[in-house]
């Protein structure tokens, strides 16, 4: 999400899931008053509801930020011609944490085998065959 959806977003209706644990952060002040301006301009949204999406709009943009780095492990896919290189970045890194992050959360939430937050794939840099 960036952050210009976010104004769709708070005019529509929230069905989100939230975490059974309360997280309590102290912020500076700055940020403290442009969360309560925004709080007052959309008044059908939760604090928490505003603070989650600029949460999540900020971690996807850290995350396509990520660098890819390419390991030593590869192959080619036959049909395609695709190379894919291992990503052994900062990104894949992330990526790998936040599927056992997730997990443990989901079964702290009574999940008893959750998915991936992130599929497998995602840990290889696909390259195109030249033409």
């Amino acid at each position: 999400m960036k952050a210009k959806d976010l104004l769709t977003v708070w005019g529509a209706p929230d069905n989100s899931r939230l975490t059974s644990k309360q997280f309590s952060f102290r912020l500076p002040v700055h940020v403290a008053a442009k969360i309560a301006a925004l709080c007052e301009m959309y008044p059908q949204k939760s604090r928490t509801q505003i603070v989650a999406d600029l949460l999540s709009t900020a971690l996807a943009d850290v995350e396509r930020a990520f660098p890819e780095v390419e390991g030593h492990n590869s192959h080619r896919d036959p049909e395609s011609g695709r190379v894919f290189v291992e990503d052994i970045g900062p990104g894949s890194t992330f990526r790998v944490l936040a599927n056992k992050h997730y997990a443990e959360i989901e079964r702290e939430m009574g999940t008893e085998d959750p998915k991936p937050l992130y599929d497998q794939d995602q840990h290889w840099i696909v390259q195109e065959p030249e033409q």
